[in-house]
């Protein structure tokens, strides 16, 4: 398993840098991880971790992925549903 916190070396999602620049002005910190069946992301937010899978709109789960326990986020909104942050940066 690959644990960085600058970037992974594989193809990351379009919608990645993106997010994790709103996350991060929300004050999450983030990882990201790499390896096959792992969440794209690990998020420490209030006290709390989180795993997130980051997918487009039209990006698909792999059959490593499709059983995993944490959620899919596919826009910015769906990651502060997912922390309950109210408001989207």
């Amino acid at each position: 398993m690959s644990f960085k916190r600058g970037g992974a070396k594989k193809r990351r999602d379009a919608l990645e840098p993106d997010l994790l620049a709103a996350l991060h002005r929300l004050g999450v910190q983030t990882w990201q991880l790499h390896d096959t069946g792992l969440p794209d992301l690990l998020c420490f937010f209030r006290g709390r971790f989180y795993a997130l899978e980051v997918k487009g709109v039209d990006g698909h789960l792999t059959a490593a992925q499709q059983p995993a326990p944490w959620p899919v986020v596919r826009s910015l909104a769906d990651a502060c549903a997912v922390l309950g942050v109210d408001e989207v940066c």
